[in-house]
């Protein structure tokens, strides 16, 4: 997932300061300016942790594991590629997370279905690992289930050939908070650069 900020939308006076230095010292600014918006997408993630992605599923509530997965979404943005137009922030290792902004259909590839998980505690485990780990699974009428001590049969995982979903709102942090961080930190850095 990438997202690119340029310098064509930065105020008159940023962008002629910018067009007066060196080249070092753009790169310097631009640099800068990028570390300041890395900044702020990271806090983004940091502050909203797992509350930014917990949801009304039937995976949530009692029994459920956090899987930390907020986390990799948060450290794994990192600055990709910084020119004389601008900043390039990338998320390339998180599983998933492309898919939270774009959102779309997801089909299965491996296996003949999807297995999606309907109780709290089948969250971010495989069937694999569920069966392996918890209990025991079985396949009937399109779910994976367990028999519970009682006898009964509890549904664990959905089975589906894919599903659809729609973009997640607030996957990424408001344009205008990096874009601002980006100029803001870019406009510092040429200041500095002025009063050498």
């Amino acid at each position: 997932m990438n997202v690119t900020i340029t310098t064509t939308g930065l105020d008159e006076v940023t962008a002629s300061m910018l067009k007066l230095q060196s080249v070092d010292a753009r790169r310097r600014a631009i640099t800068a300016g990028a570390n300041d918006a890395l900044s702020v997408v990271k806090k983004y993630y940091g502050v909203g942790g797992s509350a930014m992605w917990s949801g009304t599923g039937p995976t949530q509530g009692a029994g459920r594991k956090k899987t930390q997965w907020w986390r990799k979404v948060e450290s794994n943005w990192s600055v990709a590629n910084a020119t004389a137009d601008g900043v390039t922030l990338t998320n390339v290792n998180t599983d998933g997370f492309a898919h939270k902004i774009t959102g779309g259909t997801i089909t299965a590839k491996r296996g003949k279905a999807l297995t999606i998980p309907i109780i709290p505690q089948a969250h971010g485990l495989s069937a694999m690992t569920y069966s392996k780990t918890i209990k025991p699974l079985f396949r009937v009428k399109g779910v994976l289930a367990q028999t519970e001590e009682d006898g009964k049969i509890t549904p664990v995982f959905v089975l589906k050939k894919s599903v659809t979903q729609k973009p997640w709102v607030g996957a990424l942090p408001p344009e205008k908070t990096y874009v601002d961080a980006f100029a803001a930190g870019l406009l510092d850095s040429l200041i500095a650069e002025s009063e050498k």
